[in-house]
Parts: structure tokens; sequence; C-alpha cells
């Protein structure tokens, strides 16, 4: 009986060490959604015409959680992004903290064809309060809402896609009530690895006093090596005239 056990507790021994206890691992994926990444460095930081780091260059970055609820049709997303911005209307922040959500999906019936994007965005300017900005008459942070409908163009020869935005905001940066509205277009270079586009934006202000402009964009990208490359060309027209410009920056980013 005793020589039976020492056998038995013999043959057992060699499996403890080849099946030891698995040691703990995070998951590698969310249960559910995803996480997405963005950062980059920019030549000059321009917001819809205007600079916002007085001609100084950027670091950028942001972080996005994805979930689809039904799916090609909708998926829910939030996140947050970031930018050290400087000069102009900014002298007194040196940050700029964005937060957002929304959702977006392909429209039902005509999903090869048109996607949305609907949601809220509140820009937020850190150090910067009503007690120390320029007129003290109200705080320099704002929401803004939009949506946006874009359009993938059937054709043979390349891909094209047109999308129009709009935004309004009741309080936006010092200025009051505005709107914006966009139109812009971007298209592949046949056998090529660049993509063209451009844009058409207008700000309507109601405040007294307060600016209607224009802003105009003009771009190429391509990807290499992981990274994604842009040179831009900017300029705003019916703006303040010391801010008004023509401006050419470039761009290395890289997504996750």
């Amino acid at each position: 009986m005793i020589k039976k056990l020492f056998t038995a507790s013999a043959l057992t021994i060699p499996f403890l060490f080849v099946n030891p206890a698995k040691s703990f691992e995070f998951p590698e994926e969310l249960p559910y959604g995803s996480i997405s990444a963005n950062v980059g460095y920019y030549s000059q930081y321009i917001w819809r015409g205007e600079q916002q780091n007085d001609g100084q260059s950027a670091v950028q970055g942001g972080l996005d959680y994805g979930v689809t609820l039904l799916d090609t049709y909708i998926d829910a997303y939030v996140g947050f992004w970031g930018s050290n911005v400087s000069g102009g209307t900014n002298t007194l922040s040196g940050n700029e903290l964005d937060y957002y959500g929304g959702f977006s999906g392909a429209v039902p019936l005509l999903e090869d064809y048109f996607s949305y994007d609907v949601g809220f965005l509140y820009y937020d300017y850190p150090g910067m309060t009503d007690e120390n900005t320029a007129n003290g008459a109200r705080n320099v942070d704002f929401f803004e809402y939009y949506g946006s409908l874009s359009l993938a163009v059937p054709n043979p020869i390349t891909d094209v896609g047109i999308s129009y935005y709009y935004g309004y905001s009741p309080n936006g940066f010092q200025t009051g009530e505005y709107d914006y509205q966009n139109v812009s277009i971007e298209i592949a270079v046949p056998n090529t690895p660049f993509t063209i586009s451009g844009g058409a934006g207008f700000t309507g202000m109601d405040d007294e006093g307060g600016n209607n402009y224009s802003d105009y964009i003009a771009s190429i990208s391509t990807s290499i090596f992981g990274l994604d490359l842009g040179l831009n060309y900017t300029t705003i027209d019916g703006y303040t005239d010391s801010l008004e410009a023509d401006e050419v920056s470039f761009s290395i980013s890289k997504s996750f």
C-alpha cells in the first residue's frame, strides 16, 4: 500500500511542473468597443484659417473610444484631444483640451454612398477664465454642436469624397453665438500614393461687431513607413486685418 502511494505520488510530480498555474495577463482587447489614439507634430496650428500658436510649432494628440450599436449604421464614440497654443487670442492659456462625443455611421438605404456624423465638442482652455480674459465678459471655454454628411462619389477612376459640415455654438470664444459651415472635397491621385483635398468654410456671428469671414485650405497628403505626412496652404478673408495671412504648414502624424 505504501509502495503504491509512493508510485502514484511520483507520477503526479512531473505534471505539477509541466502544467504550472497560468500567470495573470491583461486582456489585449476590450470586451466592448475599441480604443484608438493619434499623435502628431505640426509646424503651425491653424484652426479655420486662424493661427492658434503665433506661428510656432505644435504637438497634438488624442484618444478615442468607439463602440458599434448597430452594425454599419450606428457607432457611438467619445474622446479628447489636446494641443499647445500661444499667441493671438490664446496668450493667457498655453494649452487647448477638446472633449467630444457623438454618433456616426452609414445612411440607411444609401450606405454605399452617404455617411453621417453628429455630436458635440467642448473647447477647454485651462488657465483662461472670466477674471483674466481680455474683456472679462465671458469664459472663453465653449461648446460647439455639429453634424456632417459625407458622400463617396462613385466613379471608375479613383476615390472621391465630398463632405458638408455644420457647427453651431451659443457662446463661442469671446465672440458669442456663431455658426460655421464648411464644404470640402478629397481626391486620391490615380496611380500615386498621394491624396489632394480642399475646403471652404464660412463663419457667421450674431454679435454686434462680430466678424463674418471665410477660410480656405488646400492640402496634399501621403503615408510612408506608417507615418502620415501633410502639406497645407490656408488663407482667410474678412477677418481681423492683423490676423489675415496666407500660411503654409506641414505635419507628421501617427495613428494607433
